[in-house]
């Protein structure tokens, strides 16, 4: 089976869906290729036509953690003229990592409601980043 053809990109906790640079990169392609330029996010989207593994991604740029990797179906996309195109899309789930220390001494201080609100919210995040890929939220679909 052909891959997606189409790939979207989330980034929590915005729900916007965003429309990534595509750059293909093979095994035998130089690594270095990879290495994110300034202001550039890198997620490598790893799939293997030949391999019944599921598809995976990663990021290697800091700022930035992959969540998930779902397959949904594309609206509108089974009236494309390639009838041999996927009509589904990858929807890669991420998330900014945030770099700020804890200390309240630094900023002003929060009612505690904000304060476990804000962790709650960064434990959820960071429970899916290390469920990440042994539970897909939507499997990938196989040959």
């Amino acid at each position: 089976m052909n891959p997606p053809y189409y790939i979207l990109c989330t980034i929590a906790p915005a729900p916007a869906l965003l429309h990534p640079t595509i750059h293909y990169h093979y095994a035998d392609d130089n690594p270095r290729a990879l290495l994110p330029r300034p202001a550039e996010h890198v997620l490598v989207l790893d799939f293997d036509p030949d391999s019944p593994a599921p598809p995976t991604v990663q990021s290697i740029s800091p700022p930035v953690c992959v969540t998930g990797l779902r397959v949904e179906d594309a609206p509108g996309a089974a009236a494309a003229a390639d009838p041999n195109r996927n009509a589904r899309m990858f929807i890669i789930d991420t998330t900014a990592a945030e770099h700020r220390p804890m200390d309240a001494s630094m900023g002003e201080r929060k009612p505690p409601q904000t304060v476990l609100a804000q962790y709650k919210q960064r434990n959820a995040a960071l429970r899916r980043a290390l469920l990440y890929p042994a539970s897909p939220t939507k499997p990938f679909p196989g040959p």
